[in-house]
């Protein structure tokens, strides 16, 4: 049974990449930035995988609403992976780049389109599970991007907006394409743990290369190494708050919808649309009020 809140609406970013700052961090920590950044690596071909998984069984839902639900994914994924391909080539450069890691993911989402559709659909419903995890602390957390400009922050709020509003999307295509019994449960289960292990250590490994290439700021300044012991912890306490919700997923009766995020959702829906009409008042050369600057993104 599909129980998506409301129509999935497919936006366009306005993110500018001609704008980014190499470090768009200011009062938060090169760490924070760094992870963010190798997040954001997995992105543009991790999210066509996802389009690509989905649709290769949509042929066999037979939900109305599910089917304008798939339309509204697919879209929104399309948009998260042009942003982010636009975001990851502007922030590589010479003597700071992931280009060995990008070509990784290539290929480990090449070998995932040989395997049986259910695994792809099972692996792309793990994936959307950890980011529906990563987007609901973010949008709980808006605190954590009070360094970042208006551009970054539209970025990565959009972003996290939107995977809330399809959380269920692929989840209920496996349901309904697979069913939930034992063969299905135990594919599910399996991707889950699969990809946990191969997506952490991924991030991990970006992360620290980040760090290491741009060492000069991010690891040989005293303020800056204590801001990443700071966000160390904040990233342990993060894991800890959201682990519950992850064990949840093995669960037999799981379901995406069973935490009510649409609250947070309607929240940020607001406060996004507010941020894109500056956005878009700035861009035909209208100034910001100094006091809509600063209330822009202050959320209780």
């Amino acid at each position: 049974m599909n129980t998506t809140a409301a129509a999935i609406t497919v936006r366009h970013s306005l993110f500018r990449p001609e704008q980014l700052s190499r470090h768009y961090f200011s009062g938060q920590s090169p760490l924070m930035s760094h992870l963010l950044t190798a997040l954001s690596m997995t992105f543009p071909k991790g999210e066509q995988f996802f389009v690509h998984s989905v649709r290769q069984v949509r042929d066999q839902v037979t939900d109305p609403q599910l089917q304008a639900d798939i339309s509204g994914f697919i879209g929104q994924e399309a948009m998260h992976s042009q942003a982010h391909a636009q975001f990851n080539a502007a922030i590589q450069k010479e003597d700071y780049q992931l280009h060995a890691y990008e070509q990784q993911i290539t290929n480990g989402m090449a070998t995932l389109k040989t395997r049986s559709l259910r695994r792809q659909l099972a692996a792309t419903v793990a994936y959307e599970h950890f980011t529906a995890l990563i987007a609901t602390h973010l949008l709980s957390h808006p605190s954590l991007f009070n360094g970042f400009d208006d551009n970054m922050r539209q970025l990565w709020l959009w972003h996290a907006l939107e995977e809330l509003e399809h959380k269920s999307v692929a989840f209920e295509v496996y349901q309904q394409v697979f069913g939930n019994d034992a063969p299905s449960l135990a594919q599910r289960r399996r991707s889950m743990r699969t990809i946990s292990v191969g997506f952490v250590m991924g991030i991990a490994s970006m992360t620290k290369t980040l760090l290491w290439q741009d060492r000069k700021n991010s690891l040989l300044s005293v303020p800056k190494l204590l801001l990443n012991a700071r966000d160390s912890y904040y990233i342990a306490e993060m894991l800890l708050k959201t682990l519950p919700y992850y064990l949840a997923y093995y669960r037999a009766d799981f379901h995406p919808n069973h935490i009510d995020h649409q609250p947070l959702i309607e929240q940020w829906r607001e406060q996004l649309a507010i941020n894109n009409e500056q956005i878009q008042h700035e861009l035909k050369g209208y100034s910001r009020s100094p006091r809509a600057a600063n209330t822009m993104w202050s959320v209780n």
